[in-house]
């Protein structure tokens, strides 16, 4: 496994060049799964899950990682939905390659890492990250 950057690091790195990103939406019985964030940015916030590309990883691989490690699922990417982009906080600009995805094997998804709880959500919850409200609001016909 690649090594994770220190905060200084991300910092020199990031004030600097955007961060590549990927993000996970995963459908069950037309509701949408989001993970309410239990760090910054967006502490408290609904969004959808997903992680930092690493340097030399190959996407497919960055998918399969989040699923892992924030829901600890096995997931397979279905269809490439488009991307967002964000800037906030005064440093960070993140661009997230959007990926449909499923859960294989039957497992249940659950909240880890970055995350307190885990829901499926039919509408779009109020406290949501504001470049996924917009994502899904444009992408997904279920809301």
């Amino acid at each position: 496994m690649k090594k994770k950057l220190t905060e200084k690091e991300f910092k020199s790195i990031y004030t600097r060049v955007p961060r590549a990103c990927v993000e996970l939406v995963i459908i069950q019985k037309n509701k949408v799964l989001l993970t309410k964030r239990s760090i910054y940015p967006f502490k408290d916030f609904w969004h959808l899950p997903g992680v930092g590309v690493l340097f030399r990883e190959k996407i497919n691989d960055a998918i399969k990682r989040a699923g892992r490690k924030e829901l600890g699922v096995k997931v397979i990417p279905q269809k490439f939905l488009g991307y967002m982009e964000s800037l906030n906080d005064g440093f960070r600009h993140g661009v997230a390659l959007t990926f449909k995805c499923k859960i294989i094997e039957n497992q249940q998804p659950k909240a880890l890492e970055q995350a307190d709880e885990i829901k499926f959500f039919k509408k779009i919850p109020k406290q949501i990250v504001p470049t996924h409200r917009k994502f899904l609001k444009t992408h997904l016909k279920i809301f």
